[in-house]
């Protein structure tokens, strides 16, 4: 079908009593033609420093609303469309609606023309950014968006892709010469002492600027004279309207036909018919796909299908992903699924998020990734598993039923990095089905909004590949470090920043869109690099320079106040009262990881020890870092020279860890202060281990009391005459260890703190005394840890003490009393 895209005469004259030129109606005509005709999105940037930005959006989208509903049972036939969204669905958003604000008043000037010609065509919805989340599984036909004063990048991204294809993106912006200069609120989050708001970089606006001018598919609109600045090279307003793809269900199914013709996309069908398997058979089932491809969707639709073929008089199925707001889609989709099958749905939600979804027999509950697994479940399904980290995946391989979906490229994580940093071990352990979705859903392939988007939020961002001759280099360590000039990278496009930002999102970082922004602009933070002597990254460091805080915020510390950045400085001077901490300057790695390929060959270690010298030629004093504390990054922080000095109470709930903040002391007032703190941590963690951190796993305590310092803590133990009696009966095996636990923490507290002249103990001997001494875990608990049997386990504790108490019993000052 052939449809010519014109406003209608009532349009025309509004818009010429509006003053409104026909080159922007018949461009306006030609993008909606364009994005029609290809199922793909347009946008038209309207920049402009008075309300004429605002008024044309409202003019130029009502008068597409109107075309756009003429079209809607045509599009809906085509399966373009949703059949329950009779209307055209609008978004409005922007940085602020509260009264009195520049945002609500653009809003109001939109909002008088739009209604004027959209008339009750169309639904509008509108947001702040702040609360994008409320719009996560929503499709729209327009979208307005408003980015004259304040916005994020995570926003950006999670809201243009709400745009389906056939839609039209209407993008507010300053001109784009006062924009580049500008400073606007996520700016100025990003001011930290001491530095201020004239040290805040501009360039991933500048950036952002640039794409627009470089892309396809997007016009540039003086909103001041109405010039058009990019228009289209041919003006068309012609649109075949497309089809979609033909579906071929299977002859053969277990699901209900009704899900089936949910699907829009045959590898979508692929997914429902593996997911089949798991019906009678315990299984694995990886999905993956680039966004907007449909997998959280075809998940919904099969978890479903899944209940509904279960023989179980109740179906329990668990959802996890990074957040709650991951799976909107997902819990969206299988509400719908079991509407359509005549079943009436109970929705549980949690700020206007669905959390639970329940029917006749049949319940799916989102937990977090820490908490699901803990969960009885006849399937678990992971949702943007690579936003989750590794040991909590591998929890869930456990599980009989199970289904993985993962993200390419995008923000929510990296499926390469899951594939690298997961799958391979996976492999190892069970077999699995693994799918990949190609075709998108919202929008057919070659969208060029979603190459504009990809490009400019980095979203597909790989290292580069290595060669043998690659591999020959880094065993000879023939490298060296630089500071990239960051101006240089963003203002020129470097390949190299899209080579550093790839090695992250491919070491498992959960890599969002501001993070990229973070880099670009915040003034404390900063690039490193490892390069072959070929150029090519092969480690990519990002820091933050913290400390040189002045006295008067450093006071305000000490009493509470948060200072955005500064992580270690204010952690100091909170948990170890050390104030002049907070005056000296460090730097925090906040990411450092190496290109996935060439793991393991010392080229991290390399990395740290040369950001240390810049350190020291700089004069800083210190370098620090805080990270999840794994076995595996600890012992590479500890083996590296740094101390721990704290240890957060709980752990985060994604990852499943508790954060480690580790620091190398440079000057000599650094040392003094960090020696002390790393042995106030060691003397605090022995009791934490009892309490607070009972959960902790020993083979990450036992790093924890590692010290770069190699000396005694300054920790002294007294026991009774009666109590050094009582040990004494406990190793001559006349007492049991129950009955002298009092007598006994005390040697192993002294052990613990002890320097590297302390008594060898093997690995397993040292997880045995964390485990059930400090950590006060059941001799059955204990027994299960070491795959021993209670037995074997008392005798074993009793000949560790007694080897402890002789070597220690010299230093123990018993008294009366």
């Amino acid at each position: 079908m052939t449809v010519k895209i014109r406003f209608d005469k009532e349009v025309r004259e509004y818009a010429k009593g509006e003053k409104v030129k026909d080159s922007l109606l018949r461009l306006t005509e030609t993008a909606l033609a364009e994005a029609l005709g290809n199922f793909h999105r347009r946008m038209i940037v309207l920049q402009g420093e008075s309300m004429n930005k605002a008024k044309l959006a409202g003019i130029l989208a009502g008068a597409c609303a109107k075309v756009l509903s003429s079209l809607t049972d045509e599009l809906i036939a085509r399966k373009l469309r949703d059949e329950s969204e009779e209307k055209v669905g609008v978004l409005y958003a922007t940085d602020a609606l509260g009264e009195g604000t520049f945002g609500r008043a653009r809003y109001e000037e939109f909002r008088k023309h739009f209604d004027i010609l959209a008339g009750e065509n169309a639904e509008l919805t509108r947001v702040t950014f702040k609360y994008t989340s409320d719009i996560l599984g929503r499709t729209f036909d327009l979208l307005i968006l408003d980015l004259s004063y304040d916005f994020s990048p995570n926003d950006l991204g999670r809201i243009i892709e709400t745009v389906r294809g056939g839609g039209l993106i209407f993008v507010l912006t300053n001109p784009f010469e006062k924009w580049k200069n500008m400073w606007t609120g996520f700016h100025k989050n990003l001011v930290t002492p001491p530095y201020t708001i004239d040290d805040v970089k501009k360039r991933f606006n500048r950036r952002l600027i640039r794409k627009f001018e470089e892309h396809e598919g997007i016009y540039i609109v003086n909103a001041e004279n109405q010039k058009l600045l990019k228009k289209p090279e041919k003006n068309r307003s012609q649109a075949k309207l497309p089809e979609r793809e033909k579906i071929d269900v299977p002859d053969e199914i277990r699901f209900p036909r009704e899900l089936y013709e949910l699907c829009l996309t045959n590898g979508q069908v692929e997914v429902l018919k593996n997911l089949e398997e798991l019906i009678e058979n315990d299984g694995m089932v990886v999905l993956t796909a680039d966004r907007g491809r449909g997998k959280s969707v075809s998940v919904g639709i099969g978890v479903v299908g899944l209940a509904l073929s279960s023989k179980r008089r109740r179906f329990r199925a668990v959802i996890t992903a990074p957040e709650l707001e991951n799976v909107q889609s997902l819990f969206r989709f299988a509400k719908k699924s079991l509407e359509i099958l005549g079943y009436k749905v109970k929705v549980v939600t949690e700020k206007n998020l669905i959390k639970e979804l329940y029917a006749k027999g049949i319940g799916l509950r989102y937990y977090p990734p820490t908490q699901g697994y803990k969960k009885n479940a006849d399937v678990y399904v992971l949702d943007e598993a690579a936003g989750i980290h590794v040991p909590i995946l591998h929890k869930y391989l456990e599980k009989p039923k199970v289904i993985y979906s993962s993200t390419i490229h995008g923000y929510e994580g990296a499926g390469r990095g899951f594939s690298v940093k997961f799958l391979k071990k996976a492999k190892e352990k069970r077999e699995f089905r693994e799918i990949h979705l190609s075709v998108p859903i919202r929008y057919s392939s070659g969208d060029p909004i979603e190459k504009w988007l990809f490009d400019v939020l980095l979203l597909d961002a790989e290292p580069a590949p290595l060669t043998k001759e690659d591999y020959e280099l880094i065993r000879k360590k023939e490298v060296y470090f630089e500071e990239p000039e960051l101006d240089d990278w963003f203002e020129n496009d470097r390949e190299d920043l899209k080579h550093f930002i790839g090695i992250y999102v491919l070491a498992h970082y959960r890599n969002r869109p501001s993070d990229v922004a973070l880099l670009a602009d915040a003034p404390h933070h900063e690039a490193r690099v490892l390069r072959l002597k070929n150029g090519k990254i092969v480690c990519a460091i990002q820091i933050a320079k913290e400390g040189g805080i002045p006295k008067g915020v450093i006071e305000k510390m000490a009493k509470g106040y948060k200072p955005r950045g500064n992580i270690i400085p204010d952690m100091m001077v909170k948990h170890h009262y050390a104030k002049e901490f907070a005056k000296l300057k460090g730097y925090r790695v906040v990411r450092i990881a190496t290109h996935p390929d060439a793991m393991d060959m010392g080229l991290g270690s390399k990395a740290l020890e040369l950001l240390i010298k810049e350190a020291e030629e700089k004069d800083y004093d210190w370098v620090g870092s805080g990270f999840g504390a794994s076995e595996e990054l600890i012992r590479f922080w500890i083996r590296n020279g740094f101390a721990v000095v704290h240890l957060s109470p709980s752990r985060n709930p994604v990852s499943g860890e508790y954060t480690a903040i580790v620091i190398k002391p440079i000057s000599e007032k650094a040392k003094e202060i960090v020696k002390q703190a790393n042995a106030e941590f060691r003397i605090r963690l022995l009791d934490w281990l009892g309490d607070t951190h009972k959960d902790l796993e020993p083979e990450i305590a036992r790093w924890l009391f590692e010290s770069p310092f190699g000396e005694a803590v300054d920790y002294p133990v007294h026991l009774t005459k009666t109590q050094i009696r009582r040990l004494e009966m406990f190793v001559g095996k006349v007492l049991t260890y129950d009955t002298v636990v009092d007598a006994v923490k005390p040697i192993v507290k002294l052990y613990f703190l002890d320097g590297w002249m302390k008594p060898y103990l093997d690995e397993r001997q040292i997880l045995l005394l964390i485990y059930r001494v400090l950590q006060a875990h059941t001799w059955e608990e204990t027994a299960k840890f070491i795959d021993r049997t209670p037995l074997f386990t008392m005798i074993e504790v009793r000949d560790i003490i007694r080897g402890l108490w002789y070597y220690y019993k010299h230093i123990i000052k018993g008294f009366s009393g």
